[in-house]
């Protein structure tokens, strides 16, 4: 398995919505619940997101991702 580059917390930070790191942090914590094909399709759809928009990732959008997948719903276009 690759290992996190030593900075990725500060990339992380970079792309979220100031003030939100915290209940992004609890809604990535709750992803990393899921089985392995849920956790790759809402990782495959933040990091879709990032590349997709410069502004700042916002906790509801995470949410919603999880939110989806929790009740197995995939339609959300990865």
């Amino acid at each position: 398995m690759d290992l996190l580059p030593a900075n990725f917390a500060e990339m992380l930070a970079s792309v979220l919505e100031p003030g939100q790191q915290k209940r992004i942090g609890e809604i990535i914590e709750a992803a990393t619940r899921l089985d392995d094909d849920a956790l790759r399709i809402f990782l495959e759809r933040f990091a879709s997101r990032v590349r997709e928009s410069p502004a700042p990732v916002k906790a509801q959008e995470l949410l919603g991702f999880l939110h989806a997948l929790e009740k197995g719903g995939q339609s959300t276009a990865t």
